[in-house]
């Protein structure tokens, strides 16, 4: 018997677009939790996961999500998985308004929403929050918990399902617990990326999540 398996799942076709969460940093697109759940369910799918991308087109900002998810495919889908926000705390992002500029995290954040609702309109959208890392802020004062609360706050505002990860007692991801990064992420240090263990680990919690949010639709 297959281990937590979700026939909703089964032969679905579905677009992901993020930073390196997505991405996997140097394990590939094929390493990522979003790869193995793919092949687990004979998935179509696309990732455009890249690393160090930001959410939106903020000063220094590289390759925003928010420009360059007009590069996914014409073709409909049934459901569309994003997340990023690292890379703007890294880069100092206004977090901004709902229906802001885009140069801000909010701004980008809700456009994107906007987008992909009217390419896509019979897609349901997901967001996903970044890791528990702590509050230690950036150089503009900003924590990477704002950016998280931010994302929150966006799609509920919106209408959006979100899987919150920062909920480590679900994710089994806490980045501020040393053990967890020596074990689970590719350099002890690293608050961000996962090994193909940290990989392993977490796809039970994305693959029942997101069975539950596209099975209440």
């Amino acid at each position: 018997m297959v281990k937590n398996y979700y026939d909703v799942l089964y032969g679905k076709r579905a677009y992901f677009i993020g930073d390196s969460l997505f991405g996997g940093h140097s394990l590939g697109h094929s390493g990522t939790w979003i790869g193995m759940l793919a092949e687990k369910y004979g998935m179509k799918h696309v990732n455009l996961g890249r690393n160090g991308c930001t959410m939106s087109a903020c000063e220094g900002g590289a390759n925003p999500i928010i420009t360059r998810y007009t590069d996914m495919p014409d073709e409909p889908c049934d459901f569309i998985v994003f997340e990023g926000g690292r890379n703007d705390y890294n880069k100092c992002a206004e977090i901004g308004d709902v229906g802001g500029n885009i140069s801000t995290y909010k701004g980008a954040l809700s456009a994107l929403i906007e987008g992909l609702r009217e390419r896509y309109p019979e897609a349901t959208l997901i967001g996903v929050s970044f890791w528990r890392v702590g509050d230690r802020p950036n150089a503009a004062g900003i924590s990477c918990n704002e950016y998280t609360a931010a994302m929150k706050d966006v799609c509920l505002k919106m209408g959006v399902a979100l899987i919150d990860t920062t909920n480590a007692e679900e994710s089994l991801i806490d980045m501020t617990q040393p053990e967890l990064r020596r074990e689970f992420c590719l350099l002890p240090g690293d608050v961000c990326h996962l090994n193909h263990r940290g990989m392993k680990r977490v796809l039970p919690f994305f693959e029942r999540k997101i069975a539950e949010i596209i099975s209440d639709k």
